[in-house]
């Protein structure tokens, strides 16, 4: 009986360690002779390694991927079929026609949910208006049997138009999926599609924000800021009225959005590259050591989400392949098994750390304190499942909130007006 123990013990550790392996799935593509091939790359060297003995495709809609940890599962579309891949193996599992029953779409954007141990896109079509006599693009949420192929659409009405590429990531807790419509940030609700928050993108210190990837370690959002020079500006020679500009300088940073004020931040100091990167390569974060990883095509880059400084850089060596696309890490939210906020309840939002509004004591056990309040300010506090325990005006002369009827526990404070909003989380002892 104690070697029984002791061997289950083993195991235990064991498929505990197993989760804790920094595994990067992606695809290797060979284009010479367009061979697709799951494979893995070490975080510490760069060294891409096949594991399908066979090309699994001819070619990728580089529009998604998703790594399901607990089935051992790599998810990617090649034309119209969504393929599943037995990441021990290598080998096809299954590849299904995609198919939308309330019209044709395509299935794009995708990630995995954690929390669901779904599959969640963008169902996008074209259809022709005879209002306008138009042709216009709409997009739903929508979840996809990878079985089957069939998509499901969540959202009664289109959410939109356009998305940006590698613009997409969700949070398992919260079961929101966002993503970035050029300059827009939207997030919709993963329990019903509605359109949960839609924000114009500040990035202060760049043009474009993208590569997006979200950390289960601390709840934030992550991408690329990427800021453009003017190398060069010459007149067209074929009109002499017109100058022609080049765009080959850039800076990237890694940076970190606020969703509900589209607010962008720099993480990083100074510059961490300069050129561009690829979208293709995908973003995924590495919880155990904080970094965000990137390709600049040649490279894989690892960031610190602490200092936003770069820890690793490798350049990528093949055994047989010329790129590694739509980068996975199984580690990556694995422990986000199930949802916090369920469903007809309001999100948990996200902390502003940056709000002149202040509070004290934190922890409080009765009343609360709060400072620099604006004029005609409400108040709502949620727990952390995103149910609201209490609401109300605020006072600017004297502004203070009883918790005396709250349980004990964490809970956010949103306060709000006209021309400011702040959220700050509070504990109650």
């Amino acid at each position: 009986m104690k070697q029984r123990t002791k061997l289950a013990l083993l195991l235990t550790l064991f498929a505990a360690h197993s989760f804790a392996q920094t595994n990067f799935y992606g695809l290797a593509r060979k284009v010479a002779t367009n061979e697709i091939f799951l494979s893995t790359i070490n975080p510490t060297s760069g060294e891409v390694t096949n594991l399908s003995s066979s090309s699994l495709a001819s070619s990728i809609n580089l529009t998604g991927a998703a790594l399901d940890p607990y089935n051992n599962f790599y998810h990617f579309i090649s034309g119209n079929n969504i393929n599943s891949i037995n990441t021990y193996t290598g080998a096809m599992a299954r590849s299904v026609a995609i198919y939308n029953p309330i019209a044709d779409s395509y299935f794009e954007n995708f990630r995995f949910n954690n929390s669901d141990t779904s599959l969640y896109g963008l169902a996008r079509r074209t259809f022709y208006d005879s209002s306008t006599m138009m042709s216009r693009g709409e997009m739903f949420l929508a979840k996809i049997n990878t079985s089957s192929g069939e998509i499901t659409q969540i959202s009664p009405s289109s959410v939109g138009q356009n998305y940006t590429l590698g613009g997409s990531a969700i949070d398992p807790f919260q079961k929101i999926y966002y993503f970035s419509s050029g300059r827009k940030f939207i997030g919709l609700d993963m329990y019903t599609g509605f359109i949960m928050s839609d924000t114009l993108m500040n990035i202060p210190d760049g043009d474009v924000f993208d590569n997006l990837a979200y950390s289960c370690v601390d709840t934030g959002i992550y991408g690329l800021i990427r800021k453009n020079f003017i190398d060069t500006l010459y007149p067209d020679p074929h009109d002499s009225t017109n100058m022609i500009i080049t765009l080959d300088s850039t800076n990237v940073f890694l940076g970190k959005i606020n969703p509900s004020s589209g607010l962008v931040t720099l993480v990083s100091p100074i510059s961490i590259m300069n050129g561009g990167y690829s979208v293709n390569s995908g973003a995924t974060i590495d919880p155990d050591n904080r970094l965000y990883y990137f390709s600049n095509g040649a490279e894989l880059i690892g960031v610190s989400l602490v200092t936003g400084l770069v820890e690793r850089r490798h350049a990528k060596s093949f055994t047989y392949g010329d790129y590694f696309d739509l980068m996975r890490l199984a580690s990556d939210c694995v422990s986000a098994t199930k949802p916090l906020r369920m469903p007809n309840t309001t999100a948990v939002p996200t902390v502003d750390v940056n709000s002149k509004i202040t509070l004290a004591p934190n922890p409080v056990s009765n009343i609360l304190q709060l400072s620099n309040v604006p004029l005609n300010a409400d108040y709502t506090i949620v727990d952390m499942t995103g149910k609201v325990k209490l609401s109300g005006p605020l006072s600017v002369d004297n502004p203070s909130i009883d918790l005396e009827g709250l349980s004990n526990g964490v809970y956010f404070i949103k306060i709000s007006s006209a021309k400011e909003a702040a959220v700050i989380k509070i504990q109650k002892l």
